[in-house]
Parts: structure tokens; sequence; C-alpha cells
């Protein structure tokens, strides 16, 4: 049942204090109750509610003001509730007509609205509060230029100053069409965030790790003092030939999968150690002629070999802080359990 009273019927001067007590005009609270539409917000309310049955519901004022104060100041249920209680300015706020020791309403009251409201009545709250405030937004923007204008030029007349006031708007306007819009996607999450990198498997990471390791001898050799020397051998190739015959199967075995994988480990192996014998030249202190990125990716490595190595020792799939990019190798996959995303 629908029993509504006009917001507007309460004055500032009208409100029951405790003694002793003057309620501010100039309070937020104040000037944001004379802000707001209260009788086009009601009304939104009201088509959620039957208007001749049921007991009598909550006033409309009180709803929509606990709910405005619960999205301004962000805090809970029970605690917006408090807020009013302790608060005369809150209570004006919302409709009452004095100052009360005791809550307007339990707690509750603002889950069973949220569930009666719906996102509809949001958008037509959200509407009307725009219509009501843009306009008093704008006459204030007209009524600083004018005040600007004749600060600076005190024999300009007033069209003259409203003139310039529409031009100024005009470019702020133009300027704000012109600032980039957002676009895309935000995804928040407590416990996992998304990350762009190839789905990991234990033979694509060493046959990477692998060829990064090639890169890098590569580089050292090109740059060598020993340059003469011959470089040392990596059996590329027939690593190359070897991890593509196995990913080129539409589902390998165990027991392919495993040679594959303890044989990507010793090619790894062996250019691991000829990198090492290779800085050997350079002392401590002393640069290392390797491009940052790609140094950086060879700290990684013998981490990675050391993991990789382990969980094939142990026949596991598992190890702490496993490494799943050697680009990113902060990244750490978390299991979820989702259909079709059992890691993410």
């Amino acid at each position: 049942m629908i029993r509504y009273v006009s917001q507007k019927q309460l004055p500032l001067e009208g409100f029951d204090t405790p003694p002793g007590m003057i309620l501010d005009p100039t309070n937020r609270w104040v000037k944001l109750r004379d802000c707001i539409p209260w009788d086009e917000l009601s009304e939104s309310y009201y088509k959620t509610l039957c208007s001749n049955l049921g007991r009598p519901a909550k006033d409309a004022g009180i709803v929509i003001g606990a709910v405005i104060i619960k999205h301004k100041l962000s805090v809970s249920d029970e605690e917006t509730v408090e807020q009013i209680r302790e608060n005369p300015y809150l209570q004006y706020f919302i409709g009452l007509k004095g100052f009360q020791a005791q809550a307007p309403f339990a707690s509750s009251l603002l889950v069973e609205i949220r569930k009666r409201m719906g996102q509809t009545v949001f958008d037509e709250f959200h509407e009307a509060i725009i219509e009501t405030v843009e306009p008093r937004r704008t006459k204030k923007s007209f009524k600083a230029s004018d005040d600007d204008n004749d600060g600076n030029d005190v024999s300009n007349s007033g069209d003259t100053g409203s003139n310039d006031a529409g031009t100024a708007m005009e470019a702020d306007q133009s300027l704000a069409d012109e600032l980039p819009r957002n676009h895309g996607k935000l995804i928040l999450d407590a416990t996992v965030a998304e990350q762009a990198i190839r789905y990991p498997t234990d033979l694509g990471l060493l046959n990477e790790a692998r060829e990064l390791s090639e890169r890098i001898i590569d580089e050292l050799h090109a740059k060598s003092n020993r340059a003469q020397k011959k470089k040392p051998r990596t059996y590329r190739e027939i690593a190359r030939k070897a991890y593509l015959s196995l990913v080129k199967l539409r589902r390998p075995s165990s027991r392919k999968r495993r040679a594959g994988i303890r044989q990507q480990l010793q090619f790894l192996q062996r250019n691991l150690k000829h990198i090492e014998e290779m800085l050997t030249e350079y002392p401590h202190g002393t640069p290392i002629p390797i491009p940052n990125g790609l140094l950086r990716r060879y700290w990684v490595l013998p981490h990675l070999y050391q993991q990789q190595y382990k969980m094939y020792k142990t026949n596991t799939r598992r190890c702490d802080d496993r490494i799943v990019s050697i680009s990113q190798p902060y990244i750490r996959p978390i299991i979820r359990g989702k259909p079709g995303k059992t890691v993410e």
C-alpha cells in the first residue's frame, strides 16, 4: 500500500532538533536534498508497489534517501542505518520530521529494496537526477563566465559577456568531444587477472628456451674476442625436427611426450653449459654484450630448466612457483575449476 507525502513540504526550519542544536543550511546534505527531484524518483519507485494491497510501505523519501546515502558514503547496509541514526543531517535528508535516536528502519530493508527496484528503476533514478542537476550546472557555468568577463572588461555590455560565455562553453564542448573516449573491456577479479600469453606446455616451454639459448650463443660468438674459434655445436636442426615430429601428432602418448621432454632437456642443458663457458671471458663487473631483453630472459632459463628437470625425474606435473612464460616469469597459473577453463 502506498502512502506518499511530498518531500517539498518539509523546510529546514521545520525540522525538530534537540535543544541547542541548529542545522547549518550550508551543509552538504541540506544542499543535496534541494537538488534531488524527490517526486520524480518517488514516482519511479512506487511503480514496483501495489497501490491498494498489503501493509503500508516505507515512505519513498526514506527509501531513496537511504540508497543515496549508502552509495555516496560507500558503506554497508548496517553502517548506513547507524549513520542515519546518529546524524541529524542525514535524518533531515531522508525526510524525517525531526531527530530521533532510534533507527528509522532495519538494515535488511535495503536488501529487499535492491531486489524490488532492479536495474530499470535505478536507470530512471539516474535520468531524473541528471535532468535536474544539469540545468543548474549550466546556469552556474554561465554565471561564472559572466563574472570573469565583467572583471576583465568593465565597459563590455551584458550581451557581449553572454556571447563570450557561450563561445567559451562551445569551445569546452568541442574540446571534450575531441578527447578519447573509453573503450575496451575491464575485468575485475580478486584472485586472477588475464594475461596475453601462449598456452603453456612443458614441451613448448623447453623448445622456446632451447631456441632462446641458441640465440644467446650466436650473439656471444659474434661478439667474442675468440671469434676465430669454432662455434659450439647446438644440434639445433635435430632438436627442431624432434620437436616438430612430436607436436604434429594429434594425441601423442605419454611415453612419446616424456621422451620428447627428455630430448629437449638434454639439448637445453648442453646449450646452457656452452653459455656458461663463453661467459667466462667476461670478468665480474664487465658488461655482457647481449641486449637487455635477451639477457633478462637468459636469467630465467636456469630456473626453468631446474623446474622441468625436477618434474621429469619425479614424473609429476606440478611444482612450486612454476614458470609458464619466459618473457613474463612472474605469471602464475591458478586452478579455478570452471567448466572449460580448469586452469587460468
